[in-house]
Protein backbone atom coordinates (compact mmCIF):
# COMPACT_ATOMS: atom_id res chain seq x y z
CA UNK A 1 0.00 0.00 0.00
CA UNK A 2 1.27 3.46 -0.96
CA UNK A 3 0.10 6.16 1.48
CA UNK A 4 1.62 9.61 2.03
CA UNK A 5 0.60 11.78 4.98
CA UNK A 6 -2.15 14.23 4.01
CA UNK A 7 -2.43 12.86 0.49
CA UNK A 8 -6.02 12.57 -0.84
CA UNK A 9 -5.38 9.14 -2.40
CA UNK A 10 -4.19 5.77 -1.07
CA UNK A 11 -2.91 3.24 -3.62
CA UNK A 12 -2.97 -0.56 -3.30
CA UNK A 13 -0.54 -2.17 -5.76
CA UNK A 14 -0.59 -5.94 -6.35
CA UNK A 15 2.78 -7.65 -5.95
CA UNK A 16 2.46 -9.59 -9.20
CA UNK A 17 1.87 -6.25 -10.94
CA UNK A 18 5.10 -5.01 -9.34
CA UNK A 19 6.98 -7.99 -10.80
CA UNK A 20 5.57 -7.55 -14.29
CA UNK A 21 5.96 -3.76 -14.29
CA UNK A 22 9.61 -4.10 -13.31
CA UNK A 23 10.19 -6.56 -16.16
CA UNK A 24 8.40 -4.33 -18.68
CA UNK A 25 10.46 -1.31 -17.67
CA UNK A 26 13.76 -3.22 -17.88
CA UNK A 27 12.79 -4.56 -21.30
CA UNK A 28 12.62 -1.01 -22.63
CA UNK A 29 15.69 0.01 -20.66
CA UNK A 30 17.76 -2.60 -22.50
CA UNK A 31 16.74 -1.49 -26.01
CA UNK A 32 18.84 1.68 -26.18
CA UNK A 33 22.43 1.61 -24.86
CA UNK A 34 23.33 3.90 -21.93
CA UNK A 35 20.09 5.82 -21.49
CA UNK A 36 17.45 3.21 -22.36
CA UNK A 37 14.05 3.67 -24.01
CA UNK A 38 11.06 4.69 -21.91
CA UNK A 39 7.89 2.59 -21.87
CA UNK A 40 4.40 3.46 -20.69
CA UNK A 41 0.73 2.62 -20.70
CA UNK A 42 -2.42 2.35 -18.58
CA UNK A 43 -2.86 1.32 -14.96
CA UNK A 44 -5.94 -0.91 -14.64
CA UNK A 45 -7.98 -1.31 -11.46
CA UNK A 46 -10.76 0.33 -9.44
CA UNK A 47 -11.36 3.54 -7.48
CA UNK A 48 -13.30 3.70 -4.22
CA UNK A 49 -14.53 7.21 -3.38
CA UNK A 50 -13.79 8.74 0.01
CA UNK A 51 -11.14 10.77 1.76
CA UNK A 52 -8.70 9.50 1.12
CA UNK A 53 -9.92 7.77 -2.03
CA UNK A 54 -8.66 4.20 -2.47
CA UNK A 55 -7.17 3.22 -5.82
CA UNK A 56 -6.47 -0.48 -6.39
CA UNK A 57 -4.08 -1.30 -9.23
CA UNK A 58 -4.89 -4.84 -10.41
CA UNK A 59 -3.13 -4.86 -13.77
CA UNK A 60 -1.60 -2.67 -16.47
CA UNK A 61 -1.58 -2.46 -20.25
CA UNK A 62 1.58 -1.35 -22.07
CA UNK A 63 0.96 0.94 -25.03
CA UNK A 64 3.61 1.04 -27.74
CA UNK A 65 5.39 4.18 -28.85
CA UNK A 66 7.10 4.71 -32.23
CA UNK A 67 9.85 6.84 -30.61
CA UNK A 68 9.67 9.32 -33.46
CA UNK A 69 10.87 11.95 -30.97
CA UNK A 70 13.72 9.94 -29.48
CA UNK A 71 13.92 7.37 -26.67
CA UNK A 72 11.50 9.31 -24.42
CA UNK A 73 7.88 8.16 -24.16
CA UNK A 74 6.50 11.04 -26.25
CA UNK A 75 3.64 10.54 -28.67
CA UNK A 76 3.47 11.29 -32.35
CA UNK A 77 -0.03 11.68 -33.84
CA UNK A 78 -0.44 7.95 -34.56
CA UNK A 79 0.70 7.06 -31.02
CA UNK A 80 -1.86 9.42 -29.50
CA UNK A 81 -4.66 7.70 -31.45
CA UNK A 82 -3.62 4.28 -30.13
CA UNK A 83 -3.51 5.62 -26.57
CA UNK A 84 -6.97 7.16 -26.94
CA UNK A 85 -8.39 3.90 -28.29
CA UNK A 86 -6.99 2.03 -25.29
CA UNK A 87 -8.48 4.56 -22.87
CA UNK A 88 -11.90 4.16 -24.48
CA UNK A 89 -11.64 0.38 -24.28
CA UNK A 90 -10.82 0.62 -20.54
CA UNK A 91 -13.38 3.33 -19.76
CA UNK A 92 -15.59 2.56 -16.70
CA UNK A 93 -18.70 2.54 -18.88
CA UNK A 94 -17.18 -0.09 -21.19
CA UNK A 95 -15.43 -2.14 -18.49
CA UNK A 96 -17.30 -1.63 -15.19
CA UNK A 97 -15.38 -4.23 -13.16
CA UNK A 98 -11.84 -3.08 -14.00
CA UNK A 99 -11.01 0.13 -15.78
CA UNK A 100 -8.17 2.60 -16.37
CA UNK A 101 -7.27 4.40 -13.12
CA UNK A 102 -4.16 6.18 -14.34
CA UNK A 103 -1.04 6.28 -16.41
CA UNK A 104 2.47 4.85 -15.94
CA UNK A 105 5.77 5.65 -17.57
CA UNK A 106 9.41 4.74 -17.05
CA UNK A 107 11.69 7.73 -16.60
CA UNK A 108 15.21 7.70 -18.06
CA UNK A 109 15.55 11.49 -18.29
CA UNK A 110 17.23 13.74 -15.76
CA UNK A 111 15.39 14.34 -12.49
CA UNK A 112 12.29 12.48 -11.40
CA UNK A 113 9.04 14.28 -12.11
CA UNK A 114 6.13 14.57 -14.52
CA UNK A 115 6.85 16.37 -17.78
CA UNK A 116 4.46 18.85 -19.41
CA UNK A 117 3.47 16.16 -21.94
CA UNK A 118 2.54 13.84 -19.05
CA UNK A 119 0.33 16.47 -17.40
CA UNK A 120 -1.40 17.23 -20.71
CA UNK A 121 -2.06 13.53 -21.22
CA UNK A 122 -3.45 13.17 -17.70
CA UNK A 123 -5.64 16.25 -18.00
CA UNK A 124 -7.07 14.93 -21.27
CA UNK A 125 -7.76 11.32 -20.31
CA UNK A 126 -7.61 11.18 -16.49
CA UNK A 127 -9.43 14.20 -15.12
CA UNK A 128 -10.81 12.50 -11.98
CA UNK A 129 -9.07 13.89 -8.86
CA UNK A 130 -8.40 10.28 -7.78
CA UNK A 131 -6.64 9.33 -11.00
CA UNK A 132 -2.96 8.58 -10.53
CA UNK A 133 0.33 8.64 -12.41
CA UNK A 134 3.23 6.28 -11.74
CA UNK A 135 6.83 7.10 -12.69
CA UNK A 136 9.52 4.40 -12.56
CA UNK A 137 13.23 5.21 -12.79
CA UNK A 138 15.24 2.12 -13.88
CA UNK A 139 18.87 1.48 -13.02
CA UNK A 140 21.31 -1.06 -14.47
CA UNK A 141 23.00 -1.92 -11.18
CA UNK A 142 20.29 -1.48 -8.55
CA UNK A 143 16.56 -1.72 -7.97
CA UNK A 144 14.28 0.59 -9.95
CA UNK A 145 12.81 3.53 -8.04
CA UNK A 146 9.09 4.38 -8.31
CA UNK A 147 6.64 7.01 -7.09
CA UNK A 148 2.96 7.86 -7.51
CA UNK A 149 1.77 11.35 -8.41
CA UNK A 150 -1.71 12.50 -7.33
CA UNK A 151 -3.40 15.86 -7.80
CA UNK A 152 -3.23 18.11 -4.77
CA UNK A 153 -5.68 21.03 -4.95
CA UNK A 154 -6.16 20.30 -8.64
CA UNK A 155 -2.45 20.26 -9.54
CA UNK A 156 0.16 17.55 -9.79
CA UNK A 157 3.16 18.17 -7.52
CA UNK A 158 6.65 18.65 -8.93
CA UNK A 159 7.90 15.59 -7.00
CA UNK A 160 6.27 12.48 -5.62
CA UNK A 161 5.66 12.68 -1.85
CA UNK A 162 6.86 9.10 -1.39
CA UNK A 163 9.35 7.04 -3.40
CA UNK A 164 9.61 3.26 -3.11
CA UNK A 165 11.73 0.45 -4.63
CA UNK A 166 9.94 -1.45 -7.38
CA UNK A 167 10.83 -4.94 -6.20
CA UNK A 168 8.85 -7.47 -4.22
CA UNK A 169 11.62 -8.21 -1.70
CA UNK A 170 12.00 -4.61 -0.54
CA UNK A 171 8.24 -4.06 -0.41
CA UNK A 172 7.42 -7.19 1.59
CA UNK A 173 10.42 -7.09 3.90
CA UNK A 174 11.46 -10.66 3.11
CA UNK A 175 14.76 -11.44 4.77
CA UNK A 176 17.56 -12.67 2.47
CA UNK A 177 18.76 -16.25 2.82
CA UNK A 178 21.47 -16.63 5.53
CA UNK A 179 25.04 -16.48 4.30
CA UNK A 180 27.88 -18.65 5.53
CA UNK A 181 30.40 -17.12 7.97
CA UNK A 182 32.98 -14.86 6.35
CA UNK A 183 35.85 -17.23 7.21
CA UNK A 184 34.18 -20.07 5.28
CA UNK A 185 33.47 -17.80 2.31
CA UNK A 186 37.11 -16.71 2.16
CA UNK A 187 38.26 -20.34 2.41
CA UNK A 188 36.00 -21.39 -0.47
CA UNK A 189 37.21 -18.49 -2.60
CA UNK A 190 40.86 -19.46 -2.00
CA UNK A 191 40.18 -22.99 -3.26
CA UNK A 192 39.32 -21.60 -6.72
CA UNK A 193 42.76 -20.76 -8.05
CA UNK A 194 42.10 -20.61 -11.79
CA UNK A 195 39.72 -18.39 -13.83
CA UNK A 196 36.86 -20.81 -14.38
CA UNK A 197 34.12 -20.80 -17.00
CA UNK A 198 31.21 -23.24 -17.30
CA UNK A 199 28.49 -23.71 -19.86
CA UNK A 200 24.98 -24.94 -19.22
CA UNK A 201 25.14 -28.45 -17.63
CA UNK A 202 28.97 -28.54 -17.76
CA UNK A 203 30.94 -31.79 -17.78
CA UNK A 204 32.52 -32.82 -14.52
CA UNK A 205 36.22 -31.98 -14.78
CA UNK A 206 38.80 -34.04 -12.92
CA UNK A 207 40.37 -32.47 -9.90
CA UNK A 208 43.53 -30.69 -11.08
CA UNK A 209 46.70 -32.22 -9.75
CA UNK A 210 48.97 -29.80 -7.96
CA UNK A 211 52.38 -30.33 -9.53
CA UNK A 212 55.26 -28.83 -7.55
CA UNK A 213 57.30 -26.32 -9.46
CA UNK A 214 60.72 -27.83 -10.33
CA UNK A 215 63.80 -26.46 -8.69
CA UNK A 216 66.14 -25.49 -11.49
CA UNK A 217 69.71 -24.84 -10.44
CA UNK A 218 71.65 -22.12 -12.16
CA UNK A 219 73.69 -23.61 -15.02
CA UNK A 220 77.40 -23.81 -14.47
CA UNK A 221 79.98 -22.88 -17.03
CA UNK A 222 80.79 -25.79 -19.32
CA UNK A 223 83.64 -26.45 -21.68
CA UNK A 224 83.14 -25.33 -25.26
CA UNK A 225 83.35 -28.93 -26.48
CA UNK A 226 80.04 -29.94 -24.72
CA UNK A 227 77.26 -28.19 -26.81
CA UNK A 228 74.98 -31.27 -26.86
CA UNK A 229 74.95 -31.56 -23.05
CA UNK A 230 74.00 -27.87 -22.65
CA UNK A 231 71.17 -28.23 -25.21
CA UNK A 232 69.79 -31.22 -23.35
CA UNK A 233 69.83 -29.24 -20.07
CA UNK A 234 67.71 -26.50 -21.63
CA UNK A 235 65.10 -28.96 -22.92
CA UNK A 236 64.43 -30.44 -19.47
CA UNK A 237 62.71 -27.32 -17.92
CA UNK A 238 61.14 -26.36 -21.26
CA UNK A 239 59.48 -29.77 -21.62
CA UNK A 240 58.15 -29.58 -18.08
CA UNK A 241 56.68 -26.10 -18.64
CA UNK A 242 54.93 -27.28 -21.83
CA UNK A 243 53.56 -30.31 -19.99
CA UNK A 244 52.19 -28.14 -17.17
CA UNK A 245 50.67 -25.66 -19.64
CA UNK A 246 48.95 -28.49 -21.49
CA UNK A 247 47.37 -29.72 -18.26
CA UNK A 248 46.02 -26.25 -17.45
CA UNK A 249 44.58 -25.79 -20.95
CA UNK A 250 42.97 -29.24 -20.82
CA UNK A 251 41.33 -28.38 -17.48
CA UNK A 252 40.02 -25.09 -18.89
CA UNK A 253 38.59 -26.81 -22.00
CA UNK A 254 36.88 -29.42 -19.84
CA UNK A 255 35.10 -26.64 -17.95
CA UNK A 256 33.96 -24.76 -21.05
CA UNK A 257 32.62 -27.72 -23.10
CA UNK A 258 28.85 -27.38 -23.03
CA UNK A 259 27.92 -29.64 -25.94
CA UNK A 260 28.10 -32.92 -23.97
CA UNK A 261 26.67 -32.31 -20.48
CA UNK A 262 27.60 -34.64 -17.65
CA UNK A 263 24.94 -36.40 -15.66
CA UNK A 264 26.55 -35.23 -12.41
CA UNK A 265 27.99 -31.69 -12.67
CA UNK A 266 30.18 -30.66 -9.73
CA UNK A 267 28.03 -29.18 -6.99
CA UNK A 268 30.67 -26.60 -6.02
CA UNK A 269 30.57 -24.96 -9.47
CA UNK A 270 27.08 -25.54 -10.84
CA UNK A 271 24.80 -22.49 -10.93
CA UNK A 272 21.73 -24.46 -12.16
CA UNK A 273 20.67 -21.69 -14.52
CA UNK A 274 17.14 -22.27 -15.84
CA UNK A 275 14.27 -20.38 -17.47
CA UNK A 276 10.56 -20.90 -16.88
CA UNK A 277 7.83 -19.35 -19.04
CA UNK A 278 5.35 -17.55 -16.78
CA UNK A 279 2.46 -15.95 -18.71
CA UNK A 280 4.05 -13.14 -20.77
CA UNK A 281 7.31 -13.23 -18.83
CA UNK A 282 10.37 -15.41 -18.44
CA UNK A 283 11.51 -16.29 -14.93
CA UNK A 284 15.27 -16.72 -14.92
CA UNK A 285 16.37 -18.86 -11.96
CA UNK A 286 19.65 -20.02 -10.47
CA UNK A 287 20.58 -22.05 -7.39
CA UNK A 288 20.84 -19.56 -4.53
CA UNK A 289 22.20 -22.35 -2.31
CA UNK A 290 25.16 -23.05 -4.59
CA UNK A 291 28.48 -22.43 -2.80
CA UNK A 292 29.55 -20.21 -5.69
CA UNK A 293 26.44 -18.03 -5.28
CA UNK A 294 26.69 -17.96 -1.49
CA UNK A 295 30.29 -16.70 -1.60
CA UNK A 296 29.86 -14.36 -4.56
CA UNK A 297 30.92 -10.73 -4.36
CA UNK A 298 28.83 -9.82 -7.41
CA UNK A 299 27.33 -11.21 -10.59
CA UNK A 300 26.20 -10.19 -14.07
CA UNK A 301 23.26 -11.52 -16.09
CA UNK A 302 23.63 -10.71 -19.79
CA UNK A 303 20.36 -10.90 -21.75
CA UNK A 304 20.69 -11.04 -25.52
CA UNK A 305 17.54 -10.64 -27.61
CA UNK A 306 16.96 -9.35 -31.11
CA UNK A 307 20.57 -8.34 -31.61
CA UNK A 308 20.75 -6.31 -28.39
CA UNK A 309 22.61 -7.32 -25.23
CA UNK A 310 21.65 -5.90 -21.85
CA UNK A 311 23.89 -6.55 -18.84
CA UNK A 312 22.12 -6.60 -15.47
CA UNK A 313 24.46 -6.20 -12.51
CA UNK A 314 23.55 -8.34 -9.48
CA UNK A 315 24.68 -7.62 -5.93
CA UNK A 316 25.01 -10.39 -3.29
CA UNK A 317 21.45 -9.92 -2.02
CA UNK A 318 20.02 -10.12 -5.55
CA UNK A 319 22.03 -13.29 -6.19
CA UNK A 320 20.66 -14.86 -3.03
CA UNK A 321 17.15 -14.04 -4.23
CA UNK A 322 17.68 -16.74 -6.85
CA UNK A 323 15.54 -15.37 -9.66
CA UNK A 324 14.78 -12.47 -11.99
CA UNK A 325 11.73 -11.78 -14.15
CA UNK A 326 12.26 -10.70 -17.75
CA UNK A 327 9.56 -9.79 -20.25
CA UNK A 328 10.69 -11.04 -23.63
CA UNK A 329 9.57 -9.64 -26.97
CA UNK A 330 10.77 -12.47 -29.24
CA UNK A 331 10.75 -16.27 -29.40
CA UNK A 332 14.44 -16.70 -28.59
CA UNK A 333 16.52 -15.20 -25.77
CA UNK A 334 20.11 -15.97 -24.77
CA UNK A 335 21.10 -15.73 -21.09
CA UNK A 336 24.63 -15.68 -19.69
CA UNK A 337 25.12 -15.65 -15.90
CA UNK A 338 28.60 -14.83 -14.60
CA UNK A 339 29.42 -15.08 -10.88
CA UNK A 340 32.51 -13.59 -9.25
CA UNK A 341 33.48 -15.44 -6.04
CA UNK A 342 36.58 -13.18 -5.95
CA UNK A 343 38.09 -10.43 -8.05
CA UNK A 344 40.13 -12.81 -10.25
CA UNK A 345 37.74 -15.76 -10.39
CA UNK A 346 34.57 -16.10 -12.46
CA UNK A 347 32.07 -18.92 -13.01
CA UNK A 348 29.74 -18.68 -16.02
CA UNK A 349 26.72 -20.58 -17.28
CA UNK A 350 24.82 -19.87 -20.50
CA UNK A 351 21.36 -20.90 -21.63
CA UNK A 352 19.35 -20.41 -24.82
CA UNK A 353 15.58 -20.19 -24.43
CA UNK A 354 13.29 -20.81 -27.38
CA UNK A 355 9.52 -20.77 -27.46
Amino acid sequence: MWEAAGNPVVVHLRLDVVDRLAAEVMRGFGVVPKRGAEVGGLLIGTIQAGFPATVRVEDFEPIACDYARGPSYLFAESDAEVFEDSCQRWHPSASPSLYAVGFFRSHTRDGFGLADDDVQLLDQFFANPAHIALLIKPFATKVSLAGFFVREHGQFPAATPLEFPLRRRELTGEAPAPRRPAAQRRSAARNLTLPLEESWNPPAPPEPEVVPEPVINAPVAEPADRPRARLGWLWIPLSFILLLLGGVIGFQVALTMGGRPSANPPDDLSLALSVIKNDDNLMVKWDSKSPVIRTAQKGTLEIEEGGYTKPVELDPSQLLNGSLIYRNSSDEVHFRLTIYPSARVSVTETLNWKR
